[in-house]
């Protein structure tokens, strides 16, 4: 295990109404290692911090079990107990699963929910073997385009090498998936096409792939995969996320109330589902 200590500046967006008790929501950077996009997010009405990657992190070539477990930390110097909601777009959905998971095994901090932004399953084989040094394309993106391109090629190789956390002490936090209607059209670079591998799937390919049921639920959200947080949609993805964070909340006072998993209630009563 990589014994580097990893600097993680976690990022307030937005504050809770006073006299609120919501729970705080903390969503992890895309694979291009920034937060940006989460700042187009409208209010959510809590706390909702922003988690980026680390250049040490980077720099290390960390797995991704490694630097859950500081961005674990991190999110405990901000909440030593209680509960949290945990998520990120893309990348930053597998993420809130690794950190979710390593608060399982803490008794102080309870992960009422987690909410993956269009977090396709991470199934790579097509691309794995892509020379990350080799230009991306002759007429199409832009330096950008190209940077981000070469960020989740790296990205895919340590995803490579990543598997799903089994959850025995207490069963998975309940999971929605936020899925795009969209798909990429042919002008972005080919390599950026597996986000759309298991597009006709309500799960984007975990319920199916992963071995288990890890995606409770799922909404649809307006644009593709890259267009997510643009003007046009980015309001639409706020209020979803808005929509669920509440109805994660409402879900954890029933399982406070009498014990039941949402999973059992939703076997139960498959009309809730």
């Amino acid at each position: 295990m990589n014994s580097v200590m990893f600097s993680v500046m976690i990022r307030q967006i937005y504050k809770r109404p006073a006299g609120s008790t919501a729970t705080p929501l903390f969503l992890f950077h895309d694979a291009s290692g920034t937060i940006a996009s989460y700042y187009t997010l409208g209010p959510i009405g809590r706390d909702v911090y922003a988690v980026p990657e680390s250049h040490m992190a980077r720099d290390s070539g960390g797995t991704l079990q490694e630097i859950s477990r500081h961005y674990y930390a991190a999110i405990k110097a901000i909440v030593p107990e209680g509960r949290v909601l945990l998520g990120g777009w893309s990348l930053g959905g597998m993420i809130a699963l690794q950190v979710a998971w390593i608060f399982s095994r803490d008794s102080k901090v309870i992960v009422d929910g987690i909410i993956m932004v269009d977090s396709p399953f991470p199934d790579y084989r097509h691309v794995v073997n892509c020379d990350l040094n080799s230009p991306i394309s002759e007429d199409g993106p832009t330096d950008a385009t190209s940077r981000l391109e070469n960020s989740i090629l790296r990205t895919v190789n340590m995803l490579h090498h990543w598997r799903l956390p089994v959850w025995r002490r207490q069963p998975q936090p309940y999971t929605v998936m936020l899925c795009a209607t969209e798909r990429l059209t042919h002008a972005m670079p080919p390599a950026l096409s597996f986000v759309d591998q298991f597009r006709d799937s309500p799960s984007l390919g975990w319920n199916e792939r992963a071995g288990v049921a890890v995606v409770n639920k799922n909404y649809f959200i307006k644009g593709h995969h890259f267009s997510l947080f643009e003007p046009r949609n980015v309001a639409s993805v706020t209020k979803v996320v808005a929509t669920i964070a509440k109805e994660m909340e409402v879900l954890a006072c029933f399982d406070d109330d009498d014990g039941t998993t949402m999973a059992q209630f939703q076997m139960a009563n498959p009309l809730a589902a």
